[in-house]
């Protein structure tokens, strides 16, 4: 998938959802390029180049992936966490799985994604901070 095999992309996906989670367990947030090097250290598999839009699109499907699992399970899209750097806009494909998940309007204004993100990330922090680890 997206030029990695089946389990390269398990092992990404997995690395991505841990590191997810323990930032939703101490509130915060990340970036794109923290998750990208947090998933090289934690994998050893290259990282994503950004500067190509197929492996942008490969990030966007993996998150869309934990958002989907996520969201099934216990209601809350975790890939809010992520942002791009400078600001705290998510990617065009997050608000396309939001709406499409009935969490925000199918064609949101500015202040609707505002609001929305809001929510959404108040609600991956509300959850995984009172959910015991499992270690």
């Amino acid at each position: 998938m997206y030029g990695r095999t089946e389990l390269e992309w398990e092992q990404l996906r997995e690395a991505a959802e841990a590191f997810l989670v323990a930032k939703a367990r101490e509130r915060g947030m990340t970036t794109y390029t923290e998750l990208n090097r947090e998933l090289t250290s934690a994998t050893g598999l290259p990282g994503f180049n950004y500067a190509q839009e197929s492996e942008r699109a490969a990030v966007g499907h993996l998150l869309g992936e934990i958002s989907r699992r996520s969201h099934a399970e216990h209601g809350v899209m975790l890939s809010a966490l992520v942002t791009h750097q400078g600001s705290n806009n998510e990617g065009a494909g997050f608000y396309k799985l939001a709406a499409a998940l009935g969490e925000m309007p199918a064609k949101p204004n500015a202040a609707q994604k505002d609001k929305a993100f809001v929510r959404l990330v108040n609600a991956v922090h509300d959850h995984y901070s009172r959910v015991p680890s499992r270690r």
